[in-house]
């Protein structure tokens, strides 16, 4: 049974009206599952708050930016900047 248009876009709008009134609660809801931080391994959400630290430390942690300069600079970008364009 094919939906029409019409009816797509009145149940588009119905989900919209249903997440705007989710929303203030959608923290709450998703606190009561009660995961720890460890469990779900994210920057995100953790329980103080400090989210763009987090992202910051974890991004300095990661392999690609343990050097000041990666090595993808020197193979593809300084030859370009060295020449004579």
């Amino acid at each position: 049974v094919g939906l029409s248009e019409e009816r797509l876009n009145k149940m588009h709008d119905y989900m919209l009206e249903m997440l705007a009134a989710l929303r203030p609660n959608a923290v709450a809801l998703v606190d009561a599952f009660d995961f720890h931080d460890m469990v779900l391994s994210s920057p995100l959400g953790c329980y103080d708050g400090n989210v763009y630290q987090r992202l910051y430390d974890w991004a300095q942690k990661t392999p690609m930016n343990q050097k000041q300069v990666h090595d993808s600079y020197y193979k593809y970008l300084q030859p370009v900047m060295k020449s004579k364009l």
